[in-house]
């Protein structure tokens, strides 16, 4: 069949082709209901690739231009292949593997979908990917009753983390960016302290708010080498660094307090745990957003028709307001 996909051509170049799209034995064929803008992709449309190409990660091949991509989004089955045994049509499905989702429909294999909880709109079951690794996070994270944690990055991991470590009983959530309109987006979702690093010594603000002491828990969503530092400064002794972002790019980092200091490092990205791990944990990832404990709706701060795409991806890129933000075919 043919289908429509957005391609990136070069760097921050992209527009929409035509592509046939043909179904393996092996290949569930869903037609996208949305799909979000992750900030791998944002590196990948600046041009910014991982040092492997794409091989031996996430992407599943070496990349090169032309290069169709995305990976969160939701939809509904429409076709199966013979060999298909848990899915059929009429099912709303979520996408966890890069399956091409900047389409009006794409083709994945059993293993690379989660079936949507009853109850979850298709909006929030097109961002499950996201939902699900974010808040996986943070019930991984170790954040204990009456613990001050310090999330680096209020982009949309970092703002759901947030609500996750205060729901889990922090006593004191820390939120640290450069944009004013994020750090008040966290702000009325629950968090109690906004810091501009724009403005403040992040360092200084951290260790202000903790006595000296530092933070319990540090959770490093701003995925730069400077975070990952920030968080191995600020963590007090015998804290927890807790890793989310996806760091492409070598960086150079003190790691001396590891061992004086007796910290915990703890890597929380859910989808490379491996599939059995993530069908157990995606349902518990999903359940605290079903029970309305974790507001996301908050977060999708634009929209856009895939036709749109290079409007969608200049805002996610430029503009310092956008959260989420969602191509609908």
């Amino acid at each position: 069949m043919i289908i429509n996909s957005a391609c990136l051509t070069g760097v921050q170049k992209i527009e929409v082709r035509k592509r046939d799209l043909a179904l393996s034995d092996d290949q569930v064929l869903v037609k996208t209901h949305a799909t979000g803008i992750c900030g791998s992709d944002k590196n990948l449309y600046n041009g910014i690739i991982p040092p492997s190409g794409g091989l031996n990660s996430d992407m599943k091949a070496a990349f090169s231009y032309p290069y169709f991509f995305g990976h969160e989004a939701g939809g509904i089955v429409v076709e199966v292949g013979k060999n298909i045994r848990n899915y059929k049509p009429g099912d709303k499905v979520m996408a966890f593997a890069w399956v091409e989702t900047y389409s009006d429909y794409f083709a994945a294999r059993e293993e690379e979908l989660e079936p949507v909880p009853q109850g979850l709109s298709m909006d929030l079951a097109s961002l499950g990917e996201p939902i699900g690794c974010a808040v996986f996070s943070g019930l991984s994270s170790k954040v204990q009753l009456g613990d001050t944690v310090a999330v680096i990055g209020m982009g949309f991991a970092g703002q759901v983390i947030a609500q996750v470590a205060k729901q889990k009983g922090a006593h004191k959530v820390i939120g640290v960016d450069v944009v004013e309109g994020k750090l008040k987006l966290a702000e009325s979702l629950g968090l109690d302290h906004a810091v501009n690093s724009s403005k403040t010594d992040p360092l200084s603000a951290i260790l202000d708010l903790t006595n000296g002491e530092g933070a319990d828990v540090m959770v490093e969503v701003a995925g730069t080498g400077g975070a990952v530092q920030l968080c191995n400064d600020a963590v007090k002794h015998n804290g927890t660094l807790v890793f989310y972002s996806w760091v492409t790019q070598d960086i150079k980092l003190n790691i001396s307090r590891w061992h004086n200091n007796s910290l915990t490092v703890v890597n929380t990205g859910l989808v490379h745990h491996g599939i059995m791990q993530r069908h157990i944990w995606v349902p518990q990832a999903i359940r605290p957003v079903l029970l309305d404990q974790i507001k996301i709706e908050p977060l999708i701060t634009h929209s856009y028709h895939l036709d749109k795409i290079d409007q969608a991806m200049e805002t996610a890129n430029n503009d310092p307001a956008a959260v989420k933000v969602m191509i609908r075919p």
